[in-house]
């Protein structure tokens, strides 16, 4: 066999193996407490757009911090959900509040969306977005606004993300 060719086979056999690893790979941050992590790929799924939420869906309340110090909530877990091709992170919003919805959350709270670059050329850039879905413990809160958080259905139709 050609010297080179010895050379270049395993290295192409090797880039190969990365990029896979690469891409199925998740790497969320770990719960401060111990709660599991979840990460999503969607890009299976079908993502609609955000005219057909559901009604309770586009109540979901969003933090881009932490909550007033006077409203308590649990864990529930991190979330980190990710598209797998070209989009907006408004795309995958509405299931990052379904998948935490379902959860039994009622906010995500330290909430982050991006343009993430991925391995392969298809997911150079890709909406990513993480927060942590939490439930709220007494007192509950009246409103979503009246703590400080954004409702999914402002951040859709207004195109911003959750107050600072």
């Amino acid at each position: 066999m050609n010297p080179a060719r010895q050379f270049v086979v395993p290295l192409i056999a090797s880039l190969f193996a990365i990029g896979i690893a690469a891409n199925t790979a998740h790497a969320a941050e770990p719960a401060s407490d111990g709660t599991p992590d979840a990460e999503v790929d969607i890009s299976k799924g079908s993502d609609g757009p955000a005219a057909d939420l559901h009604s309770d869906l586009g109540e979901f309340c969003f933090f881009a911090h932490l909550p007033p110090a006077s409203q308590k909530y649990k864990v529930i877990r991190n979330i980190k959900i990710g598209k797998g091709t070209y989009g907006s992170v408004q795309d995958i919003l509405p299931k990052m509040a379904e998948y935490a919805q379902l959860r039994g959350a009622d906010a995500i709270v330290e909430y982050a969306g991006s343009q993430r670059f991925g391995f392969w050329p298809w997911r150079m850039v890709r909406p990513v977005v993480r927060g942590v879905a939490v439930q709220w413990t007494d007192p509950k809160p009246s409103s979503c606004e009246s703590i400080g958080g954004t409702k999914l259905r402002t951040i859709l139709s207004t195109n911003q993300p959750p107050a600072q």
